[in-house]
């Protein structure tokens, strides 16, 4: 109990720009943990900005543009842009056109290129776009969808993590591959499914199903693609991955409401 509490807590410290002032103990434990609430944490993160579009949208008249703007800046101050700043040095190192090492170390340079900035631009452009297009829609249901994208997302992030070996023998992503206890993890990430897929069929939201699915094959298209052109795995990849599949579930509800 003691373990999966602190390890609830580092990911708020890992995971996002919350404030946890206090010294946790790591452990394999611990950061097994850590890495489980990393779904919790955004399912809180986008209850949260759902409860807040839908006061706004009950009791204002601002125009779903500017919810949709609203709510894209929103997570991206809750996570501190951790996510986004893998996104960046993903495409710095992507579009160098060099080969493994050489991106590789792109993507442990601190320093931002035009092709990063163009990239996050663009993306954080189409989620907008996406999450507009669906609030034009005018249905309740998007609330639900804002919670729950980012739960799903997270949960494709642990897939890949617990599937992909690391690029680097060094890092936090590979300490961290090192340290979790991989059937333990396996085991919260099954259990996490299985309920997600109990309540989406016991509400009849069956939509989410195939935003699910769709995220599954998402995450086999992407392991091939790191592996090619980065070898494996790192932290930065795995932010990016966040990120990129955030776009891609809004854009499969886009068509599915």
């Amino acid at each position: 109990m003691k373990n999966s509490v602190t390890g609830f807590f580092l990911a708020w410290q890992f995971f996002s720009s919350v404030p946890v002032n206090k010294q946790l103990h790591m452990n394999k434990k611990s950061v097994t943990w850590m890495y489980a609430s990393l779904p919790i944490i955004g399912l809180i993160m986008g209850s949260t900005l759902g409860t807040g579009i839908y006061l706004i949208w009950s009791f204002s008249n601002l125009s779903n543009i500017l919810l949709a703007i609203l709510l894209v800046v929103g997570m991206i101050v809750l996570t501190g842009g951790l996510h986004l700043d893998g996104w960046t040095d993903m495409s710095d190192a992507f579009f160098s056109y060099g080969d493994k090492e050489k991106r590789l170390a792109i993507l442990d340079d601190p320093r931002t290129g035009a092709f990063g900035v163009i990239s996050v631009v663009c993306l954080l452009l189409l989620k907008v776009g996406f999450i507009f297009e669906t609030l034009e829609k005018g249905q309740m249901e998007v609330i639900a969808y804002i919670a729950v994208i980012p739960f799903i997302a997270r949960i494709g992030m642990l897939l890949y993590f617990l599937t992909m070996p690391t690029s680097k023998k060094t890092g936090l992503a590979a300490y961290f591959k090192g340290e979790v206890i991989t059937k333990m993890l396996w085991l919260i990430l099954t259990i996490f499914t299985a309920i997600f897929i109990i309540l989406v069929c016991y509400f009849k939201f069956l939509n989410l199903l195939i935003v699910f699915i769709v995220m599954i094959v998402a995450i086999l298209l992407y392991r091939k693609w790191t592996t090619k052109h980065f070898g494996g795995m790192s932290g930065d990849l795995l932010g990016a991955l966040g990120e990129g599949l955030e776009v891609l579930l809004w854009l499969v509800v886009l068509f599915c409401i």
